[in-house]
């Protein structure tokens, strides 16, 4: 079913919109990432996707082209639009292999970042798997001091030799190691200083992460604040552990390819438990490949109508970040 581009003379006056809740990486009954997920776009607008992304204050993704094996999303926050979104491309693809709408086992997925290979098996409990693109490491930044300080923490929460550096796989993070999981929990960030130092570098949003109190090597706790996304914090974000795995395998160069795998406790701070699992494909040249695993659980369904969120009024483009 190709959905084809909205028409940006249609009105929304009476245009409902059907949306799907789902919460992805939860762990246990509760907490997990929300996710508003519309599938019927065809009437719809880059405002009004935005403007959706607004009401509901979470990432939302939006099916904006469907055959059996391939699928086009985008995704959007309150502020901007996204180039990436993990949690919500898992939300999307369960909602669309419920409703047989694609292929069983896998499809590609387009983005405003490429292309990238989706999988996913188990049944009427799916679980998904996206690869993201091989990563992109920045140069290590000195910025240990004034991070601690934007983050609301004593200096010594950072250790003198962490690498703090930016790491993409999509979309830039910048990758904080702090001393231990207290020191995790504790940041009160000074969002505007944050933010200043992240764009600095060219990323969008802090990543920090410690290992988790089981002294389990491969279990970390992390936090992920985004710039300027509309909101402070995220309860897991897919993009972020997937420039995390690839931190981490970063310096391992095995003789034979090897995939090294992590979990990642988020959200416990937000009262929103989460685990993500990410991996990272390591080998003599380096790392090459980059994954994102979890399951999404639908939440409830709405009819939404459009014109009661925009007033009518004409939108104009979103950011594209």
């Amino acid at each position: 079913m190709a959905l084809g581009a909205a028409n940006p003379g249609v009105r929304d006056h009476g245009l409902m919109v059907e949306v799907g809740h789902w919460s992805v990486f939860r762990r246990g009954q509760v907490g997990g990432n929300p996710c508003p997920v519309v599938t019927e776009t065809r009437q719809l607008t880059p405002g009004q996707m935005q403007a959706i992304a607004g009401h509901y204050g979470h990432e939302s993704v939006f099916v904006t082209d469907l055959t059996p094996t391939r699928v086009s999303l985008r995704f959007f926050v309150p502020r901007h639009e996204m180039r990436m979104c993990v949690h919500a491309t898992i939300a999307a693809i369960t909602a669309l292999a419920g409703s047989d709408a694609i292929v069983a086992g896998g499809a590609v997925v387009s983005t405003a970042s490429g292309e990238h290979r989706v999988s996913w098996k188990g049944g009427e409990r799916l679980e998904v798997t996206v690869e993201q693109a091989a990563p992109w490491f920045g140069p290590p930044a000195a910025v240990h001091a004034e991070m601690s300080a934007a983050l609301g923490l004593p200096e010594s929460s950072i250790a003198g030799a962490a690498l703090i550096r930016p790491v993409s796989v999509s979309r830039a993070k910048l990758i904080v190691p702090l001393r231990d999981a207290d020191a995790v929990h504790q940041a009160s960030p000074d969002f505007p200083a944050l933010w200043e130092v992240c764009r600095r570098l060219g990323t969008t949003g802090a990543y920090v992460f410690a290992p988790h109190p089981d002294g389990d090597p491969r279990h970390v706790v992390a936090r992920q604040f985004p710039v300027d996304a509309g909101y402070p914090e995220d309860p897991a974000t897919g993009v972020a552990a997937a420039a995390l795995a690839a931190y981490l395998a970063a310096d391992l160069q095995p003789a034979r390819s090897a995939w090294r795998g992590i979990t990642i406790d988020q959200g416990d701070t937000m009262g929103q438990p989460s685990f993500v699992r990410a991996a990272a494909l390591a080998g003599p040249e380096g790392t090459t490949r980059t994954s994102v695993t979890g399951r999404a659980v639908r939440t409830g369904q709405a009819q939404l109508s459009l014109s009661a969120i925009t007033g009518g009024r004409d939108l104009p483009e979103p950011e594209l970040r």
